[in-house]
């Protein structure tokens, strides 16, 4: 599915940290060269580190995270057997009612995959927008996974719904 937001240059928060980290361990395997500081600012660094990802991936080396990006880096993590659990580094950064982006729009889809499995969990509209329904299916998500129920997507809902995921989508 097409969504048009992106994460580039100038963007900061979960999703950016979240993809530094992610970055960072293909980084010390030899896929990337660029090392990053892990502080959820896309800068000129992480858009080289990005560039690099890409062209391992044999994607467009445009710097920028979109669709085909996203994927690339989030299955290799997956089939690299990676557990997600990823400091963010400001407390504050976290997904909520009314943001919008590729973040959302990823982890919309990702909670539906894991609601294909879970009859307890609700699938929700995948549009990159932080509605209600979003707040609800991540309140039943946090319930279901022992987490602190607040319907956001703070550093440890996000490890959890990526690693949920991911331990799903490798078992198929």
């Amino acid at each position: 599915m097409y969504t048009r937001y992106v994460l580039k240059t100038g963007d900061v928060g979960i999703a950016v940290n979240k993809m530094q980290g992610y970055l960072n361990m293909f980084q010390e395997r030899g896929y990337i060269q660029t090392r990053l500081v892990e502080d959820g600012r896309y800068g000129a660094n992480t858009a080289q580190a990005v560039r690099e990802a890409q062209r391992y991936f044999r994607l467009a080396q445009d710097g920028v995270i979109g669709h085909a990006t996203w994927d690339a880096i989030v299955n290799k993590v997956r089939d690299l057997g990676i557990v997600t659990n990823l400091p963010v580094a400001n407390e504050n950064f976290y997904l909520t009612e009314g943001n919008t982006g590729i973040d959302v729009f990823k982890m919309q889809e990702y909670l539906n995959e894991i609601a294909e499995h879970n009859v307890c969990l609700r699938p929700v509209p995948v549009d990159g927008n932080f509605g209600r329904r979003t707040a609800i299916a991540v309140t039943q998500f946090q319930y279901l996974y022992d987490l602190s129920i607040d319907g956001r997507i703070g550093s440890k809902t996000w490890d959890a719904i990526v690693n949920a995921r991911n331990e799903l989508t490798s078992a198929n």
